[in-house]
């Protein structure tokens, strides 16, 4: 998701240099309409500046007990935070950060996969997705630096623009057993992954939950949503899109997620300031600096992977309408567009548009 002035996913916390929205996937509704059901376990916490929720539906495995569920999920949120946690000093993404320009380091696995997601989907994005977008984010008032802001002019959008140039990050794989990555710069940039390492934890709580022989389950992690099987009446997990800027209860569209699916949502209307009568989105467009200027209010996007959802729900934020139904054809995306419609002088009327991949997920 795209920039964000509150972090999409904290975990960095650096509100999300890209996404932001709000991922919403408004609150979450679970409209399913749940009734009594035997073996129903559900616990939530707290975990990179937002909340997560857990369902799972009558795990297999002998011995199953919530304790030994929520071990694993906490290791786990502790591995994406232990890599790739911008307020942690310690962690890699901030050690990677602070190294020295020209320089080299080694990364684990988890933050190898992430940032090799990244570097795809920003050259199959054309560079609308950009982990190092956050100089600009910052300087648009919408990061965690706390001076006071002041609207930016051409040349220093120009020095900044210098600072996200995605040439200067390098990726190596020795493919050795165990396999060895290195993650080298040749400028001193600043990478933050908040855009789609919220995605990768729910993708990995998945895992830790298909490693329990849990066939059934729900987990969301701050909007950003991965389902299994079905919902405890045995049928599809039912969750509902948010009606832009109408708040989290007001339901834009609902749709029916079965079978190792991903959900997530991106937004420019929760976060912006207006300027001499312009509005200026959180949603900063890293090929020229500025926040994006077109009628998209929202993206959400359906995926097996919750780390792809997510970085591609920021992408396409990024892009506007029409490149967005492009590539979501193109690259056969399951997309769901809702767009500010140009008669409403208020922005409270909407147009929405939906990809054919998408559509096998709408209620019938």
């Amino acid at each position: 998701m795209t920039l964000v002035a509150k972090a999409k996913s904290g975990v960095n916390a650096v509100q999300n240099p890209f996404a932001a929205a709000w991922l919403v996937i408004a609150a979450l509704l679970l409209l399913s309409g749940c009734e009594k059901s035997p073996q129903v376990h559900q616990w939530s916490g707290q975990t990179m500046g937002t909340h997560y929720t857990i369902t799972a539906i009558e795990p297999a495995e002998q011995g199953f007990t919530l304790d030994i569920a929520q071990q694993r999920i906490e290791s786990e949120l502790q591995r994406v935070i232990d890599a790739m946690s911008t307020y942690q000093s310690a962690s890699e993404i901030a050690r990677f950060s602070a190294l020295a320009a020209p320089g080299c380091m080694a990364i684990s696995s988890a933050f190898a996969d992430v940032v090799a997601m990244a570097l795809d989907i920003n050259h199959r994005s054309n560079g609308a997705f950009n982990p190092l977008v956050a100089p600009l984010v910052n300087r648009w008032g919408f990061g965690s630096d706390s001076a006071v802001f002041e609207f930016p002019n051409h040349d220093e959008i120009q020095t900044l623009l210098k600072q996200v140039n995605m040439d200067a990050l390098q990726l190596t794989v020795d493919s050795g057993q165990p396999k060895s990555y290195r993650l080298c710069k040749s400028a001193p940039v600043q990478l933050d992954l908040s855009a789609i390492a919220k995605g990768y934890a729910v993708d990995l709580l998945a895992s830790a939950l298909n490693a329990l022989q849990v066939q059934h389950y729900l987990v969301d992690i701050g909007g950003e949503v991965k389902v299994r099987g079905r919902n405890p009446n045995g049928l599809a997990w039912r969750l509902a899109i948010e009606k832009p800027g109408a708040g989290f209860a007001t339901v834009q569209q609902v749709v029916n997620l079965t079978s190792n699916t991903s959900i997530a949502t991106s937004g420019d209307y929760r976060n912006f300031f207006e300027h001499q009568g312009v509005r200026y989105s959180h949603t900063i467009d890293p090929r020229t600096g500025y926040p994006v200027q077109h009628s998209l209010a929202s993206v959400t996007v359906i995926a097996e992977s919750a780390a792809l959802a997510d970085a591609w729900a920021t992408a396409l934020t990024v892009v506007g309408p029409e490149t967005a139904k492009q590539l979501a054809q193109e690259l056969n995306l399951a997309v769901y567009l809702v767009e500010r419609a140009a008669e409403s002088a208020d922005g409270s009327a909407f147009i929405n548009w939906h990809s054919a991949a998408f559509d096998g997920y709408m209620p019938r």
